[in-house]
């Protein structure tokens, strides 16, 4: 639906919930804007610490990073490195695409981060790409492996402050709609000392509703969007409670590599 020539989206502003929940909600709105359903920018966090593996990590892999033991355990759907989700914000966006091959998918991921960019602006925090940037490379395990942890990886559209990175994004694509979702480090996790955030690297102490409120914002502006403040609908939380017994609190998901 569009409104005045802009797209007439949906803005979802979750509690705290658990790591299988909120990974089944992200699937959840994926098919439901694939089936038709308008556009969704949904920001959410977290209940406790979560570590969440990418789709094609192996679970035994996690025994490299001996500091997060101790926190709950998700499979994503997407790809990457393990994140450790405590002390941040974490957004996701359905959008409706033509061709899941079109550029389109990646303007999508590019807008994102600016209107990230632009938000942290806005509260004097100032990133960059990391292709912008003269950050280097973080030093990886022996051999040419990846580090585990995503924010020890790096591409070019990682946004950086003072040197670390503080917000990066994945995507998995439907037949008609993309799911893209991320997360910004407001301030390093215990389980997770090695990965300053914001509030280390710049004495911000960033308010999750605020930073949510300035991203949706700016998101508007560089999808061209109108964002109603809407709640789930019943069918999509019927349809993610089907998906977190079916897959993301199942060990034959979480456990599956």
């Amino acid at each position: 639906m569009t409104q005045g020539g802009r797209i007439e989206g949906r803005l979802i502003v979750d509690s705290p919930a658990p790591g299988d929940w909120n990974m089944a909600v992200d699937q959840a709105l994926l098919e439901e804007v694939d089936g038709g359903g308008p556009a969704t920018l949904r920001f959410y966090a977290w209940d406790e610490p979560t570590l969440s593996l990418g789709y094609f990590q192996r679970a035994e892999a996690r025994s490299e990073h001996r500091e997060s033991g101790s926190a709950a355990l998700v499979r994503r759907a997407t790809g990457g490195g393990a994140i450790l989700h405590d002390v941040e914000l974490t957004y996701s966006l359905c959008v409706p695409i033509r061709d899941r091959a079109s550029a389109e998918v990646r303007t999508v991921y590019d807008s994102m981060h600016r209107s990230i960019t632009a938000a942290l602006a806005d509260f004097g925090v100032r990133v960059q790409r990391f292709a912008d940037s003269a950050a280097p490379l973080p030093e990886g395990p022996p051999g040419g492996a990846e580090p585990f942890l995503c924010f020890q990886r790096r591409t070019d559209e990682d946004l950086i402050l003072a040197g670390y990175k503080i917000a990066g994004s994945a995507q998995r694509r439907a037949a008609a709609a993309v799911l893209q979702h991320g997360s910004v480090l407001l301030s390093a996790s215990r389980l997770a000392p090695q990965l300053p955030g914001i509030r280390q690297l710049s004495s911000a102490n960033l308010a999750f509703d605020a930073l949510a409120s300035r991203i949706a914002h700016h998101a508007g502006q560089e999808l061209s969007a109108v964002w109603n403040a809407l709640p789930l609908s019943a069918r999509a939380r019927d349809r993610a409670a089907e998906i977190v017994a079916e897959r993301f609190a199942a060990d034959s998901w979480n456990l599956r590599r």
